[in-house]
């Protein structure tokens, strides 16, 4: 199985990386393969060259839009409404 690292930030010619142990990696832009942003997941591929793991990213990104959303809706419920009501919006 192939190690996967998270896009943390580019700096310069340098992306951050963060590997799964939280170990941090500063690498050059330029062996990422395809058009990256913040917060991809990217697998390095035969030493060569890192891709992005699109399928990866997208079920990630999906699971942080679940989670924010369910935290909001939470918080929105104890704030302000104090019963069900709130459910008729989401």
């Amino acid at each position: 199985m192939s190690q996967k690292y998270i896009i943390d930030r580019v700096e310069s010619d340098y992306a951050i990386i963060e590997k799964e142990n939280g170990d941090m990696y500063k690498i050059p832009i330029d062996i990422i393969k395809g058009d990256f942003k913040e917060g991809d997941v990217i697998i390095k591929n035969n030493d060569e060259y890192f891709e992005i793991d699109k399928e990866f990213t997208l079920n990630r990104r999906n699971k942080i839009n679940d989670t924010t959303k369910n935290i909001w809706k939470e918080w929105y419920r104890r704030t302000f409404l104090k019963n069900d009501l709130i459910d008729r919006y989401y």
